[in-house]
């Protein structure tokens, strides 16, 4: 019998701490509810937990990420659905303008009303606002409107670009313009357009077959335009018969008082005596070039042209037929109405591929939580089992630890 080693009380103590480690480890996971509380639960377990957890923050933002562009697409369907029914409506008051007993007067009150219409689309356009973003609205100098790009994954590459169309008057008409003429004479197409370039987008749109007489036909509109008339008579040393010159440099027979007359060709390339003639007659040749993209050959301000207004115009000149005015301005806003369809549609596509991706990103979501739950989460259970075990052993093991001191007690009886 021995007193200084008590081998059964230490023996008790160990199970004892073994059983309360156990038994605070119970008590850790059934009251924080995880399985892995530190590295040291499951190290493994840990690091895969983690990672599906940034995955699952990653999936919820997208999906708000994918509410937030819903939410800008129908912002931007919003003011198209007013911008179409202006359209609609400028289509109605310029067939209204095509009508016959409409006088010039009364054309000009139809105008007043496409120059306001025309005014709001552009005032919607340019307002159009989701969180300080205009999609709508023309930007920089050459006139393109930021793309976006919707981040609709927790990963990178998982994006969405959405790109932003201008929808001003300007805008839903730049698919018509081929050629401009700017107050110079010079004319330009998104950018500098040299007298050859022009001529052929003018053979482009007049078909090949008709080319020749396309550009006959505007030479002569554009020498008529500039103040030339036609020589009817052959003079000797005179210009011939067939040519044109300035009105006042004919005589009343029809001859030319003049050497100098300019005679239309009839090959298809225009005659170098109008492309690099006056600037008056340049001017002239490439408003008539102009009018081949749906333009009427207005005398519109320099600070109105070229903003997309020149296609509106229904109002009557001297030398303009208003009916084929006012039916080539519907011409001209149906095809706006068509440009403006096509980004609709467009945005409606993006749309519907969005709310499909919500919900597979909340789906995707769910399992990844499924998953990461299941190596994390604490099996309740289980763990009461563990728990019920664990408390009876630390208990078991403070009673044998209380007994095993008491072993010891018999030394004392041999000291009696």
């Amino acid at each position: 019998m021995v007193i200084q080693h008590n081998m059964a009380a230490t023996n008790s103590y160990r199970q004892l701490n073994t059983n309360n480690t156990s038994l605070n480890k119970n008590l850790e996971k059934l009251s924080s509810g995880f399985r892995i509380n530190r590295a040291a639960d499951d190290a493994a377990g840990l690091a895969i937990s983690e990672a599906m957890r940034s995955k699952i923050n990653g999936l919820d933002q997208a999906q708000a990420n994918a509410n937030d562009a819903i939410g800008l697409i129908q912002t931007e369907e919003g003011a198209l659905t007013e911008t179409h029914s202006m359209l609609q409506r400028m289509t109605t008051l310029a067939t209204q303008a095509a009508n016959g007993t409409y006088n010039t007067t009364s054309r000009d009150s139809i105008q007043k009303e496409l120059d306001e219409l025309g005014n709001e689309i552009n005032r919607i356009a340019n307002n159009t606002d989701y969180n300080d973003i205009k999609p709508l609205a023309q930007k920089g100098e050459d006139g393109q409107v930021d793309s976006m790009t919707m981040q609709i994954g927790a990963t990178k590459g998982e994006t969405l670009k959405l790109k932003g169309q201008d929808m001003t008057v300007s805008g839903i008409f730049k698919d018509l313009d081929k050629i401009k003429v700017a107050d110079d004479g010079t004319s330009t197409a998104n950018g500098a357009m040299s007298a050859a370039s022009a001529l052929a987008k003018v053979k482009e749109l007049a078909g090949s077959a008709d080319s020749a007489k396309a550009v006959e036909k505007i030479q002569v509109k554009a020498l008529e335009s500039a103040g030339y008339v036609k020589v009817t008579a052959n003079v000797s040393g005179m210009a011939s018969a067939g040519s044109y010159v300035k009105a006042e440099d004919l005589n009343a027979d029809g001859s030319a008082a003049t050497a100098t007359g300019i005679t239309p060709t009839t090959t298809g390339t225009p005659s170098t005596d109008i492309t690099g003639g006056s600037d008056a007659l340049k001017k002239s040749y490439y408003k008539e070039l102009d009018a081949y993209d749906g333009v009427r050959a207005t005398d519109m301000s320099a600070k109105d042209k070229y903003d997309g207004a020149e296609y509106l115009q229904i109002g009557a000149e001297d030398d303009a037929d208003p009916t084929g005015r006012a039916n080539q301005v519907v011409s001209n806003i149906q095809k706006a109405i068509n440009h403006v369809s096509d980004y609709r549609a467009e945005l409606g596509a993006k749309q519907n591929r969005l709310e499909h991706t919500i919900n597979n990103l909340a789906v995707t979501s769910e399992n990844t939580t499924a998953a990461e739950s299941r190596i994390r989460d604490t099996d309740m259970a289980k763990e009461i089992a563990a728990y019920q075990k664990n408390n009876i052993l630390s208990q078991a093991a403070q009673s044998m630890l209380s007994q095993a001191n008491q072993s010891g007690q018999g030394v004392l009886s041999l000291l009696r």
